[in-house]
C-alpha cells in the first residue's frame, strides 16, 4: 500500500491544521478534511474526505476488511447513484489504512436535526422536512436498485446540503461498512427490510427531533460494533412524541415503516416508502387543515385545573377570599392532610376561579433542603408580588413606591437588605438602617415589615399571601405569618397555609405557632383534605385517558384499590403503567388499552418517590443530571440562578459506565435537558422559574444521587455560583452560596478552608441581623 502525499515534500501530518481537519472521530475511524492542493487526488472540489483507520484498529483484520468492503461499494454506486459520493483510492494517510473520498459539503443529517429542532419555535415548515424525506427514501431507493443493502442507516450515516437559497437540499449517504450486496432470491425483502426500518427511524427522528432508541444508536463505545442496534423507545413514547408534532397521517407511516406493533407492514421498497411521502407532501395543506385541533396521542393528559372529591373545599377557600375585605373575618385559611392528597392544586384552583377580579394572590413554598436559608419561601412570594406591580407600568409602581416610602421612610433599607427584589420598586437604601441589638432587631424587623403590608393593602387590590408546606418553615417565616395575621391594622389580607398534619408533632415549630394563634383568639379557617373515592378516581381516569367512564370503572377499581385514592398514587402508578407497557394506546383501535392482570398484580410503593425515582431513571442520562442539579438546589430556581451553575463542567462518575463522562457542552444543553423533563411532567416551568411538579419527585430525584456524590455536587454548584455571581448578585446568593458549599465541606480542600470560613461568618452576621439566631449560630458553627 503506497502512501500519498497531497503536498509538496511528503506525507501530510494531522497537525498540519491549515491544510488538514478532523471533521469526525470515533473508536475505530477518523475522518478528515483535506486540502489536495495539487490535484494528486482526482477531485473535482480540491478537497477530500479522507477516512482512515485509528492506530488501534489499523492492524485488525475485521476493521480492514469494513473499510475494503466500503471503498469497494462506494465505488460501485458513486457510478450508479447520485446520493454516493465518489471513492477516489484506497491507500495510507499519516501511516494508516484510509480511503480517499471527493468532497461533500454541507452537513450530517443528525446534525441538521438537531439545529431545526433546537428552538421549536423556529422550526421551518414541514413541507421542508417532508421534501428532504422524499430525497432520503429515493437516494435509499437508487442504492436498492444498485443492488447494494446500507444495513447501517442512521441519520449520521447521511449528509445533507441546501441548494442555493431554495427549499431543494441534496442528499449524499454514506458509511457504508457494513453494506452487503442484495440476494437475487427469495431472502430480498427480509434483506430490504433492515434498511426500512432504520429508514423508518430516520424519519422519525428528522420529524420529531427525538431519537427513537432509548440509547443515542449513534454511539460507539469501545467493544460495541458500529452496527449494533439499541431497543425502540416504547409504543406510547413512539407514538406521542410523533404525533405531537405531525398530522396524524403521516404519523402512521412513518411508525407502519418503524413496525410499531399494531400496525400492519405495508412498505415492500424504498420506492413505496418515496411515493408515499410523495403523496402526503401534495396533499399536505389538506392534510394540515384536518389536523390543527390534533393533541398528542399516546400521551397521558392528566387533567389540569381540574378537581375530583373538593369542590366543597373549593367554594370553602373561595368564600374566606371573597370575604378579604370584610371587617372580622377570617385572616389565616389552612389546608392540611397527606402528601399528594391535592392541597397545592386546591389553592391553585382557587387562584385561576379569582383571577378575574382585583387580588394580589402571591405565592411560596418552603424547601427541606432551604432549611437553613430564613424566609425563602416569603422572598419568593414578594418577588412574584414586586415582578407584578412593574408589569402594570411605571404610575402603579410609583404608586406603590409613594405608599410604601410614606409608611416605612428611611427604615426600608431593613427590608430589602432581606428582600433584595424590593428595590426593583422602592429602589437602592441611600443609608444603612441603624444598628441595633440582637433582640431589638428582630422586634424592629417584624413591625417593619407589618407596616410594609398595610402599605401595599390599602392600595388598589387586596392581597392574599399563600406559603405551601409549611411543616418545613423556618422559625422566622413563622414570627412573620404570626405577626400579619394577629396585626388589626391590616386590612384586605388573607394568609392561606398548607402543610401535612401527619407530619407535625407536639413539639413541632407550627404546633408552637398554631396553639399561640389559638391562645390570642385568632380565628382559622381550617380545611382537611383526605384521598378521594372511587367515582372520582374512575372521572379522573376517565378525563385522563378521554374515554367514557362505564370503559374505565373496571380499570379505576384496580388503580382505585392499588392507590387508596391519593391523587398522586394515582396518576404517578398510571405513569408507571405507561411506562412498562401496561398501558398502552392503539392507533388501530384509536383507543386505550390496558393489561388489567398484570395492572393488579404490579407492586405498589408504600412511598409514591419509589415510583417516581424509577420514572426519573429511565430519561436521558444528561436529563437525570440536569434534575440533579436541580434538586440539590431545592424544590424551585429561577432561572438566573440556574444559568450560575447549569454549564460545562469536568464531569462525575456514571455508574453506569463506570468512568469519567462530559456533563453538558454548554449551559443550553443542561436548560434543553429540563425542558424535556417539563414535557415529561417531571418538571413545571412558570416564566422563569423550573420547580418539580411535586415536593416528592425533588426528593425522589435528590435520592437517585449517589451519597458518595452529594458532596462533590453541592461542592460545585456552590463554586460555580459563587465565581459567576456578579458583585450586585453576591450577596444575594449568599446563603445558597453557603449552604452549598457547607454540604460539601468534606471534599473542600485545605486552602479553601480559610474561604469557606469567611463566608460563614458572612452568612452568620447577615442571619443575626435577621434574629435568626439558631441559624447564625449553625453558620458560625461551621466556619470554625
Amino acid at each position: 500500500m503506497k502512501s500519498v502525499s497531497l503536498v509538496s515534500g511528503g506525507t501530510i501530518k494531522t497537525e498540519e491544521t491549515n491544510l488538514c481537519t478532523v471533521v469526525n472521530e470515533d473508536f475505530f475511524t477518523t475522518v478528515y478534511c483535506v486540502k489536495d492542493t495539487e490535484c494528486k487526488t482526482g477531485s473535482s472540489t480540491g478537497f477530500v474526505a479522507v477516512k482512515s483507520l485509528n492506530d488501534m484498529c489499523s492492524d485488525d483484520d475485521e476493521h480492514m476488511l469494513r473499510l475494503e468492503n466500503e471503498y469497494a461499494n462506494s465505488r460501485h454506486l458513486a457510478l450508479q447513484c447520485t446520493s454516493v459520493r465518489s471513492a477516489l483510492s484506497f491507500s495510507e494517510f499519516d501511516g494508516s489504512p484510509a480511503i480517499f473520498f471527493e468532497w461533500a459539503a454541507g452537513r450530517t443529517l443528525s446534525e441538521w436535526i438537531r439545529l431545526l429542532h433546537k428552538k421549536k419555535r423556529l422550526s421551518p415548515g414541514i413541507k421542508i422536512i417532508l421534501k428532504l424525506a422524499c430525497n432520503i427514501s429515493m437516494a435509499l431507493a437508487e442504492i436498492h436498485n444498485a443492488g447494494v443493502i446500507h444495513n447501517n442507516l442512521t441519520p449520521r450515516k447521511i449528509i445533507v446540503s441546501r441548494v442555493d437559497d431554495s427549499d431543494d437540499i441534496l442528499v449524499k449517504v454514506i458509511g457504508l461498512g457494513s453494506a452487503s450486496l442484495l440476494p437475487d432470491n427469495s431472502q430480498t425483502f427480509s434483506s430490504i427490510r433492515r434498511d426500512l426500518l432504520s429508514l423508518g427511524s430516520v424519519l422519525f427522528e428528522m420529524f420529531s427531533g427525538r431519537c427513537p432508541y432509548k440509547k443515542d444508536h449513534d454511539s460507539n463505545l469501545s467493544g460495541r460494533e458500529e452496527n449494533q442496534r439499541e431497543t425502540l423507545l416504547s409504543q406510547n413514547q413512539l407514538i406521542s412524541f410523533l404525533t405531537a408534532r405531525v398530522p396524524l397521517p403521516l404519523a402512521k407511516s412513518i411508525l407502519n415503516l418503524m413496525e410499531v406493533e399494531g400496525l400492519k407492514p405495508c412498505y415492500q421498497s424504498a420506492r413505496d416508502v418515496h411515493r408515499e411521502l410523495n403523496e402526503v407532501l401534495h396533499n399536505l395543506d389538506s392534510i394540515m387543515s384536518n389536523s390543527d385541533a390534533q393533541i398528542a396521542l399516546g400521551s397521558l393528559h392528566f387533567p389540569r385545573g381540574k378537581l375530583y372529591g373538593h369542590d366543597s373545599h373549593l367554594l370553602k377557600i373561595i368564600d374566606a377570599c371573597s370575604r378579604i375585605d370584610t371587617p372580622g373575618n377570617s385572616r389565616i385559611t389552612l389546608v392540611s392532610g397527606y402528601s399528594g392528597v391535592g392541597k397545592s392544586s386546591l389553592v391553585e384552583s382557587a387562584k385561576e376561579k379569582l383571577k378575574e377580579k382585583n387580588i394580589h394572590f402571591i405565592s411560596g413554598k418552603f424547601d427541606p433542603l432551604q432549611q437553613a436559608r430564613p424566609l425563602t419561601a416569603i422572598n419568593a412570594a414578594l418577588n412574584e408580588y414586586t415582578n407584578s406591580i412593574i408589569q402594570q407600568g411605571p404610575h402603579i409602581c410609583l404608586e406603590v413606591k409613594e405608599s410604601i416610602m410614606n409608611e416605612i421612610n428611611v427604615d426600608v433599607g431593613v427590608l430589602t437588605t432581606v428582600f433584595p427584589c424590593l428595590c426593583k420598586i422602592v429602589g437602592k437604601p441611600t443609608c444603612n438602617p441603624t444598628e441595633l441589638g440582637s433582640i431589638a432587631a428582630q422586634n424592629r424587623f417584624k413591625f417593619i415589615f407589618q407596616l410594609f403590608v398595610r402599605a401595599i393593602t390599602t392600595l388598589f387590590c387586596p392581597i392574599i399571601l399563600f406559603l405551601d408546606d409549611l411543616h418545613w418553615a423556618d422559625k422566622l417565616s413563622l414570627q412573620l405569618i404570626s405577626a400579619l395575621v394577629t396585626d388589626m391594622e391590616t386590612n384586605n389580607f388573607l394568609f392561606i397555609g398548607s402543610y401535612r398534619d401527619n407530619e407535625i408533632g407536639s413539639s413541632h415549630p407550627l404546633t408552637a405557632c398554631l396553639d399561640e394563634l389559638k391562645r390570642r383568639e385568632i380565628t382559622i379557617t381550617d380545611i382537611s383534605i383526605s384521598c378521594i373515592s372511587k367515582v372520582n378516581v374512575n372521572a379522573l381516569i376517565s378525563d385522563t385517558l378521554s374515554m367514557p367512564q362505564h370503559m374505565t370503572k373496571s380499570f379505576s377499581d384496580i388503580v382505585c384499590k392499588k392507590t387508596g385514592g391519593n391523587p398522586l398514587f394515582v396518576t404517578q402508578f398510571l405513569q408507571s403503567l405507561w411506562d412498562e407497557g401496561l398501558l398502552v394506546f392503539s392507533l388501530e383501535d384509536n383507543a386505550w388499552k390496558w393489561d388489567a392482570d398484570a395492572s393488579d398484580a404490579k407492586e405498589i410503593f408504600d412511598d409514591v418517590g419509589v415510583l417516581m425515582a424509577n420514572k426519573i431513571r429511565q430519561l436521558p442520562i444528561g436529563c437525570q443530571y440536569a434534575i440533579k442539579l436541580l434538586a440539590c438546589v431545592g424544590s424551585k430556581c429561577n432561572e438566573t440562578i440556574l444559568q450560575l451553575f447549569m454549564r460545562e463542567e469536568e464531569g462525575l462518575h456514571d455508574e453506569q459506565v463506570g468512568k469519567k463522562r462530559k456533563i453538558s457542552d454548554t449551559s443550553d444543553d443542561l436548560f434543553s435537558m429540563l425542558n424535556f423533563a417539563v414535557d415529561e411532567g417531571i418538571l413545571q416551568k412558570d416564566l422563569e422559574n423550573y420547580m418539580f411538579a411535586h415536593d416528592q419527585i425533588q426528593l425522589a430525584a435528590y435520592s437517585l444521587i449517589p451519597e458518595n456524590e452529594r458532596g462533590p455536587m453541592h461542592k460545585l454548584i456552590g463554586n460555580l455560583i459563587l465565581t459567576s455571581a456578579s458583585d450586585n448578585e453576591e450577596n444575594d446568593v449568599l446563603f445558597l452560596v453557603v449552604n452549598q458549599l457547607n454540604r460539601g465541606i468534606a471534599f473542600i480542600h485545605e486552602e479553601e478552608k480559610i474561604e469557606l470560613a469567611m463566608l460563614n461568618l458572612r452568612a452568620g452576621e447577615k442571619a443575626m441581623s435577621l434574629a435568626t439566631f439558631l441559624i447564625s449560630a449553625s453558620y458560625l458553627k461551621a466556619g470554625i
